[in-house]
């Protein structure tokens, strides 16, 4: 592999390692703004998820990127309970909370 070839693949290897931290970082908030909004404690959500309170701090700080069947469980949790993220091109998120959700408070 020539010098070129091996820098353009070391800069696409650092690009995909930031974007997966980014992502990281953004499911963790996306965590905790839905536990906020539903009132819900770590542990309370972790129950109702299948993990562990640990588990749920971890994910909520970017320290681990959660196993795949993790995401679905947690995506699946927040279209039950009708909150609506979208992903942003810059790595942030909006949500829509449906007023249903504000009225079972």
């Amino acid at each position: 592999m020539t010098p070129t070839a091996l820098s353009s693949l070391s800069s696409l290897a650092l690009r995909l390692k930031d974007t997966l931290e980014l992502e990281t970082v953004s499911f963790g908030a996306k965590v905790r703004v839905s536990r906020a909004i539903l009132n819900l404690t770590q542990d309370e959500f972790a129950t109702r998820i299948g993990l562990t309170q640990k588990s749920v701090h971890r994910i909520e700080q970017g320290l681990v990127e959660p196993k795949i069947r993790t995401v679905l469980a947690v995506e699946q949790f927040w279209r039950d309970n009708n909150l609506d993220f979208q992903d942003l091109p810059d790595g942030g998120f909006t949500l829509a909370v449906h007023g249903s959700v504000l009225s079972n408070r």
